[in-house]
């Protein structure tokens, strides 16, 4: 394979490429375009642009087209978006983009007298920050505090942007590349100095809490995915007064020995194997492409890791799956009875909050506060399951320190009792009822799939997708989260759910998730169901490979959002489920009605 760095001249950053590459017996040459109108000769399977001396005008626009034409070309943003790199421009093309990460009011003034005026309105307020619209690494950035700063600072020689200072501790720089955040760090200024740059004196630290880069990765590979970057660096700052994350900017050619001193993480490395895959699946199919790309990355699914492990586990029993989850199992449940107990009390008291991404978040949100011990409960029961079933632990004596069998039994009997709230929970309260079961395996807790086969059967005109939920999730309710075979004595009901479920797909096909479709396979294999709709959810998924990563994202249906896109984490609930369905199960060889 051969990689061509675009750049003017040689820098840390192509250093580093040149070296990893001569390990990893790469082709890797650095050209320089200074001609717009042929395409240079040779150049590798795979581009990477960083700069050239054709600027940022028409010829750069132009060039970059003709490498799209016949090679895979990083980044191609500018392509589109030749103002890409420009502040101002950054905060509003988010803010027109996506409602769900907070932007900087930015603004451009081009006098003095305008900037006091902007004071005068309680636009702008002191201090706040002048900086270049063009700048890098904090050169040119200004805090004015009063008048006499900006009569010192003021310039209408260039662009200036002006922003409204966030009271900080620091600000994050987090790398994105092909959907996957690499890691993130914290940038914190020196006393006395208020950028948190490290080329200002900044110091860096590598950030671990997993709550905070949760937040971080959904902002940043939001951003990449929203400029369509392959390969980016996202500045994230930390509002102190307003307690929120505000995208700061993003930069389109990221420098990274900071974060790789800090991290230790290869970066160079990572770029050059990301490069492999991409030229590599042009000879896979979907299914190995998807594949191999979660198997290698499972590194980095962060907080997905459990998930994508363990239904892999369960559905297929490989030793391949168990090592990695066995290694998981102090972070999942602890390695003591002390720590059982400490595991399930931060989950029974944890505060939950619903994304406005759920599915009739309004009329479920009324059936969460009128049923307000289902969530914590069902938090519990499936811990309790995983726990059983991946490491013989059986939870059940410290679960009981906090919630009585009765008490459950109760909450069972009450939503049986309510079929409009079991309509409206769907998934909540179709996987609390048969993990209830799996937890008690008493009378009182059995379930009935016929009743709720009657219950999914009434839902009102429109509400397909909370009926979807709800009869795929009885399924894998009644496999117990993929680790049983289905009861044959139920086969026939499910399979009538799967009819129903099929009927709902071929009439609202293009409203539909992926995630959805797929789950819905994977039900299939479950009950030995043959779905006639099967090989158009199949093109469906041939048509979803990310144009930036070798994993599934929702752009063929009226579910598709520019919010996790091209996230490898975001997107592994939807790739483990396909996965899963072209995979065969431990208990499906035969049909046992046959």
């Amino acid at each position: 394979m051969k990689v061509t760095v675009i750049c003017k001249g040689s820098e840390w950053q192509v250093e580093q490429l040149k070296k990893r590459a001569k390990e990893l017996a790469i082709d890797l040459e650095m050209q320089n375009i200074e001609n717009s109108q042929a395409l240079p000769h040779n150049l590798g399977e795979v581009v990477l642009w960083r700069s050239s001396s054709l600027g940022v005008g028409k010829e750069r626009l132009k060039m970059m087209g003709m490498i799209l034409e016949k090679h895979i070309l990083i980044n191609r943003c500018l392509m589109r978006l030749p103002h890409a790199t420009e502040k101002a421009f950054q905060q509003s093309y988010v803010q027109e983009k996506t409602k769900t990460i907070p932007c900087i009011s930015t603004f451009q003034f081009s006098t003095q007298e305008a900037v006091e005026e902007a004071l005068r309105e309680g636009i702008l307020r002191y201090p706040f920050i002048q900086k270049p619209d063009k700048g890098s690494k904090g050169q040119g950035v200004e805090l004015i505090t009063d008048k006499k700063d900006l009569e010192r600072v003021f310039t209408s020689e260039r662009p200036q942007v002006y922003q409204n200072f966030i009271r900080n501790s620091g600000d994050y720089r987090v790398l994105v590349l092909g959907g996957r955040m690499l890691g993130a760090i914290k940038r914190t200024a020196t006393e006395g100095n208020f950028l948190n740059n490290i080329s200002k004196g900044g110091v860096a630290k590598e950030v671990t809490d997993p709550q905070v880069l949760s937040k971080l990765r959904r902002i940043a590979t939001t951003i990449a995915s929203i400029f369509e970057l392959t390969f980016c660096g996202v500045d994230v700052i930390y509002d102190e007064a307003t307690k929120k994350y505000f995208f700061l900017e993003v930069n389109t050619v990221p420098q990274w020995k900071g974060f790789q001193t800090a991290t230790g993480i290869d970066v160079a490395g990572e770029i050059l194997s990301y490069c492999q895959r991409l030229v590599a699946r042009k000879e896979k199919n979907t299914f190995s492409t998807v594949y191999d790309e979660y198997h290698s990355q499972v590194h980095l699914l962060r907080n997905k890791q459990f998930h994508f492990l363990s239904r892999l586990y369960a559905w297929t029993e490989k030793d391949q799956y168990k090592v990695f989850l066995d290694a998981l199992r102090k972070k999942y449940i602890g390695a003591t009875t002390d720590e059982y107990r400490e595991t399930l009390k931060n989950i029974f008291s944890q505060k939950r909050e619903h994304g406005d991404g759920m599915v009739a978040k309004a009329l479920r949100e009324k059936f969460f506060t009128k049923y307000p011990s289902l969530e914590p409960a069902l938090d519990l029961l499936f811990k309790y399951l995983f726990a059983k079933k991946i490491y013989a632990v059986d939870l059940r004596p410290y679960i009981q320190e906090l919630v009585k069998k009765n008490d459950l039994v109760a909450l069972k009997e009450a939503l049986d009792n309510d079929p409009v709230a079991l309509r409206a929970l769907s998934t909540h309260a179709i996987n609390y009822l048969y993990l209830l079961d799996a937890y008690l395996a008493t009378k009182k807790s059995a379930v009935s799939p016929q009743h709720y086969l009657e219950i999914g059967r009434g839902y009102p005109e429109g509400a397909f997708e909370l009926q979807l939920y709800f009869f795929t999730h009885c399924i894998i309710g009644a496999s117990q989260f993929y680790t049983e075979a289905i009861p044959p004595e139920d086969l026939f009901i499910y399979r009538e759910m799967l009819r129903l479920s099929e009927k709902i797909i071929k009439e609202n096909f293009k409203k539909i998730s992926l995630d959805n479709k797929c789950e819905f396979l994977v039900c299939a294999r479950m009950c030995h169901y043959i779905p006639s709709i099967e090989p158009s959810i199949l093109h469906e998924v041939d048509q979803s490979i990310s144009q930036d990563g070798n994993f599934l994202i929702d752009i063929c249906n009226a579910k598709a959002s520019p919010d996790e896109r091209n996230d490898l984490i975001g997107a592994e609930h939807r790739n483990v489920l396909y996965l899963m369905s072209q995979m065969p199960s431990h208990y499906s060889a035969k049909d046992p009605l046959k």
